[in-house]
């Protein structure tokens, strides 16, 4: 018997394709990014994270019911954004757009959707590189547009470290520590951003706070986010 596909780190089917009217789109970025006019591509959170472990959270695709993931520890943002309705369908129309294509079908759809005027991209602000194809396709598609800006935080570390030559010199990447993959991270030596509760917290990690994307966005050092969704845990 064939297995079907399974929600990564849920154990839960991944709901198939469902006709809707949406088609595929970049959309601007949120208020907080540094540059109001960059555009984002985003796909369904938890469902499209196969390395989400502490940030771990899906909505439901028909009613945008929150279930966080078992090792959760802070609050996946991108995941509340999805308990309204037009959210989750923008999302989940890139995603069955993309899902179960070849790396040249992923580029050249995202070719047809990216806005001609824009500059600059945030490639997820929810969800990540969910299979090889799909990251490599987003290679290509960097590559082919040289004079516009790319960055992504990832956890799909595997797919990117089995492919650091097909990276254009336009898209940044940041490794998003708190997945299944972090040994990766230190063992590569890749550029890397990590949550932290505090500013206290960051300065003993010598670490710069990122607050609006540019740490992520140029090259430079690994930098920290502050958390400001999720009260730490705290013993008596």
């Amino acid at each position: 018997m064939r297995r079907s596909a399974q929600w990564p780190n849920m154990g839960e089917p991944i709901p198939p394709t469902v006709s809707s009217n949406m088609k595929p789109a970049f959309t601007k970025v949120n208020r907080y990014i540094f540059d109001p006019k960059a555009m984002s591509w985003s796909l369904p959170s938890g469902t499209t994270c196969p390395g989400a472990e502490q940030c771990l959270a899906k909505a439901d695709r028909l009613t945008g019911k929150i279930t966080d993931g078992p090792k959760q520890k802070f609050k996946c943002y991108s995941a509340q954004g999805e308990r309204y309705p037009s959210v989750r369908k923008r999302y989940w129309a890139n995603f069955d757009a993309v899902r179960g294509k070849d790396s040249n079908e992923v580029c050249n759809i995202l070719n047809d959707c990216w806005p001609v005027k824009a500059h600059r991209n945030r490639t997820h602000t929810a969800g990540d590189f969910f299979s090889e194809q799909y990251f490599l396709g987003w290679m290509e598609f960097a590559a082919s547009k040289p004079d516009v800006q790319f960055w992504a935080f990832t956890k799909s570390l595997p797919f990117w470290v089995g492919n650091m030559g097909s990276v254009p010199s336009n898209m940044e990447l940041q490794a998003s520590y708190g997945g299944r993959w972090d040994s990766m991270i230190e063992e590569h030596c890749l550029k890397f951003a990590r949550v932290v509760w505090s500013k206290e917290e960051a300065d003993d990690l010598g670490l710069l706070i990122d607050t609006d994307d540019r740490l992520a966005a140029y090259p430079g050092p690994s930098f920290a986010l502050l958390e400001n969704f999720t009260k730490p845990k705290t013993t008596i």
